[in-house]
């Protein structure tokens, strides 16, 4: 048995022996792999958001 570790979910999994050509095909990693292991995520700055205004024209009316 062999640990992968699943492209889908990033959980470890155990493989049989004879079946890791068909999850390294399908695009899962072998844990023992250092590039599989999982890299922190540095997240950007939120963008910053304008919010547009706009302005009801007022509408004169009319007195008879």
């Amino acid at each position: 048995m062999v640990k992968f570790i699943n492209a889908f979910t990033g959980t470890e999994m155990w493989v049989a022996d004879e079946r890791q050509d068909e999850y390294i095909a399908a695009g899962h990693r072998l844990a023992a792999d250092p590039v599989s292991k999982p890299t922190e995520v540095v997240d950007e700055e939120p963008k910053k958001v304008v919010k547009k205004t706009t302005t009801k024209k007022a509408t004169a009316t009319k007195k008879k």
